[in-house]
């Protein structure tokens, strides 16, 4: 998973007067070298430069880096073993040494090699280095802030309905925080964002970044934890996590979102599509074809509410998943995308199993002389239930922007430009057959 984080480092280092080196360990393979940044937090000390070093990553490089280092090689001639040691000139198809007697030997094949140890050894891990100038000795402090991928987090959601005739859930919502950065972080102070920043992409040595997920091992104590802060963060949403966390490398921790809301009103709908959609046609539609989908279509089962204080809610719901529950038993889950307080949240949770439709196209006329289409359809909804349902059928009026409804059993309701809506109840154990007439009207110069 590609992930962002931006973390803030705290550093601290004794210092002599004048020119100093330091360095700083163990730091993500996942991390932005290039917009890593060392700040003193005091005036009398000044970055000259910064230098990353990378971390091994195989043979190869291994022997890259030692090119021009003494090494030693065993290889076998034979039936023998043999030992070569000499300055490693070039590492692709075989070794090259150049041997002390001022030879230069190939060996395309061997066992093992070892690298001379010399003060300018090999880095054992990823590491920052600075060179820095003191006006005075003493301790220093310094905050390392860079940005990483692999570390993300999402929302994750619990609703659960209760028993009744009125729709009322119970809603809990947590943070999942993944980290798969490469490194762990204790005592980490935790401000998540909830949000679509743009983002450069980059290419070259540091376009191919390590990708990775995040997990931490959490205790719950047996109190309420207390909630994060929810602020304002640019154009986005920040929710600021009081204490300390432990993310640790390879974990997922939960944290929670907001305290647990236990009666926000809902309604539960069943809602069945012909294939209903924004778009506009250019011209007149006028094939036959052109109706929608017909035969049996699916009666889908949504669960929504109102995120405001009324409903019992009200504030910035960050995107995840949100399973949801009938008492115990389970009914489905869904995405939710980040939705503001006082929009509408809508579920879509899965498919009735005793509620299905059927559509059929009863009549089809084009009239070029009056420049007009008419066409007329049916949905029979049956209910299998014990209990009387609604059903909302979505109608696509999608042959030409200029549409009027001029016949229907039941009540229609334009939704937008192209798509109309028919509430239709459907007895216990019994069926509704809904019928209405469309007609299409386009203006002179037009041409179907």
């Amino acid at each position: 998973m590609p992930g962002y984080a931006l973390v803030d480092r705290n550093l601290r280092y004794e210092l002599a007067a004048g020119s100093n080196a330091i360095s700083a360990s163990n730091v993500p393979p996942s991390m932005d070298v290039e917009a890593a940044l060392l700040r003193p937090e005091s005036g009398n000390v000044n970055i000259i430069g910064q230098r990353y070093v990378a971390a091994l990553s195989g043979t190869d490089d291994v022997l890259g880096r030692a090119i021009g280092r003494r090494v030693t090689v065993e290889h076998t001639a034979g039936s023998a073993k043999q030992t070569d040691s000499g300055i490693l000139l070039a590492a692709s198809d075989g070794l090259s040494l150049a041997l002390n007697d001022g030879r230069i030997k190939v060996i395309r094949d061997y066992d093992n090699f070892s690298i001379a140890a010399t003060g300018n050894t090999l880095p054992r891990e990823a590491n920052l280095q600075w060179t820095v100038e003191a006006e005075q000795a003493g301790d220093a402090s310094f905050v390392l802030s860079y940005p990483m991928s692999g570390m993300a987090w999402r929302a994750e959601y619990l609703a659960t309905i209760a028993p009744g005739a009125d729709c009322s859930l119970a809603l809990d919502g947590a943070a999942l925080v993944i980290n798969r950065s490469g490194v762990g972080f204790d005592n980490a102070n935790l401000t998540l964002v909830a949000g679509q920043p743009a983002r450069a992409r980059q290419s070259g040595y540091m376009g191919d970044r390590y990708r990775a997920e995040v997990a931490a091992d959490f205790a719950m104590a047996a109190a309420a934890p207390p909630m994060p802060v929810v602020r304002g963060s640019g154009e986005y949403h920040a929710y600021v996590v009081p204490g300390t966390s432990r993310v640790s490398n390879g974990a997922v921790e939960r944290l929670p979102l907001f305290a647990p809301r236990q009666a926000v009103a809902c309604s539960r709908d069943y809602v069945t599509d012909a294939g209903t959609s924004d778009w506009t046609p250019p011209r007149p539609m006028l094939a036959p074809d052109q109706r929608g989908l017909t035969g049996s279509m699916p009666v889908n089962v949504s669960v929504s509410f109102d995120n405001d204080r009324e409903a019992g809610l009200g504030q910035p719901l960050p995107a995840g998943r949100v399973r949801v529950f009938d008492g115990s038993d389970f009914l489905g889950e869904s995405m939710l995308g980040h939705t503001p307080a006082g929009n509408e949240v809508r579920l879509r949770v899965g498919k009735a199993f005793d509620i299905t439709a059927d559509r059929e196209a009863t009549a089809f006329n084009v009239d070029n002389n009056r420049r007009r289409i008419t066409e007329s359809f049916a949905v029979t909804v049956r209910n299998a239930k014990d209990e009387e349902v609604t059903v909302r059928v979505l109608e696509p009026m999608q042959r030409w922007r200029d549409w009027e409804i001029t016949a229907s059993s039941l009540p229609a309701q334009k939704k937008d430009a192209q798509n109309v809506e028919f509430e239709v109840p459907v007895p216990a154990q019994g069926e509704t057959r809904l019928t209405y007439t469309v007609r299409y009207q386009w203006p002179e110069g037009v041409r179907p």
